[in-house]
C-alpha cells in the first residue's frame, strides 16, 4: 500500500467507559453487562474498505481482553463486539467497512465485561488494547 488511513484525532488514543456495575449483574460465567458503543474512524484512506484488527492481552483460555492489573477485579474480562454486535475475537480482522469518495470511514464497536466463571469480585476492571488498519 502506498499510503495509509489515518486516524482521526481522538481516536488514536481513546477510552471507552463501560461504566460501574453490581457484581449481581455478572453472577454466573458468560453474564454479561449492557455493550456501550465506540467508534474508530479513520481520514485519507486508500480507496477500497478497510477493517480492523484488536490486539492485547487474552484472558486465560478466551478470545476476551483480560484486566490489566490482577490486583483488579476477579474472574472477569473484556468482550468487543463489532458493529453487528457479534464477538469480535482478539486478533480477528472486522467485518470490512467501505471507505467513502473522501478517503474516510467510520467503523463501529461495542465493549462490555463479561463474566469468565461464577462469583466475579468487585474491584477496578481496567484493560488496554491495541487496533491495526487492514486495507482491503
Amino acid at each position: 500500500v502506498d499510503f495509509t488511513c489515518a486516524v482521526v484525532a481522538g481516536d488514536s488514543n481513546k477510552s471507552v467507559n463501560l461504566g460501574t456495575w453490581p457484581t449481581k449483574q455478572l453472577h454466573a460465567v458468560g453474564d454479561a453487562t449492557q455493550p456501550v458503543a465506540f467508534s474508530l474512524k479513520l481520514e485519507g484512506c486508500p480507496p477500497g474498505s478497510a477493517s480492523i484488527t484488536f490486539s492485547g492481552t487474552p484472558a486465560p483460555g478466551t478470545a476476551l481482553l483480560a484486566l490489566a492489573d490482577t490486583a483488579m477485579a476477579q474472574k472477569l474480562a473484556i468482550e468487543i463486539r463489532d458493529g453487528d454486535q457479534r464477538r469480535l475475537p482478539l486478533e480477528q480482522a472486522s467485518k470490512a467497512v467501505d471507505i467513502d469518495n473522501n478517503g474516510n470511514a467510520t467503523l463501529k464497536f461495542y465493549a462490555n465485561y463479561i463474566a469468565l466463571a461464577d462469583g466475579v469480585q468487585p474491584g477496578l476492571a481496567n484493560a488496554d488494547a491495541t487496533f491495526l488498519i487492514n486495507y482491503n
